[in-house]
């Protein structure tokens, strides 16, 4: 992807709202910068899909910045890049992980990790977690679509 099709700081700064109270250093704190070529490269070497045609900003929660990539060939896959606010990173993305792969294992239907690093000492200068996109939606959207028998299982 080239990264002029990137506007300056989109991909690092919040966006999804105001904060009431010291709203400065909230937002200093959401601020991520990362090497965007890196990630992509990152990205392309977990999914195995190509190159990254388009890296854009998908969400934004109280803990993390999600991207959403889309492969050359349309194949798509999620980012994660926990913010500078997240306590214990390290062992935070390393257990968010662990947690996603053991429940696939257990047959829950969780997005497949891809790939992830737990420092910001890596080509992209942040953690990430690259796995599966849900292309049928979220579990709180998808829980009442859901039988009792299924419900159990989960």
């Amino acid at each position: 992807m080239s990264n002029d099709l990137v506007p300056n700081d989109t991909l690092f700064t919040y966006s999804s709202g105001r904060f009431l109270y010291n709203e400065v250093a909230r937002l200093r704190e959401q601020h991520v910068r990362f090497d965007v070529a890196a990630l992509e490269t990152a990205i392309a070497k977990h999914v195995g899909h190509g190159k990254v045609k388009q890296l854009v900003k998908l969400s934004e929660g109280g803990f993390n910045r999600v991207l959403l990539a889309t492969m050359e060939d349309g194949f798509k896959a999620i980012v994660k890049i926990p913010y500078k606010i997240s306590v214990s990173k390290t062992y935070a993305t390393a257990s968010e992980v662990a947690t996603l792969t053991f429940l696939r294992s257990k047959g829950i239907p969780v997005p497949e990790v891809y790939g992830w690093s737990s420092v910001n000492e890596n080509g992209v200068g942040t953690e990430y977690v690259i796995m599966e996109h849900a292309s049928e939606g979220s579990a709180d959207t998808r829980w009442f679509d859901t039988t009792k028998y299924q419900k159990k299982l989960w």
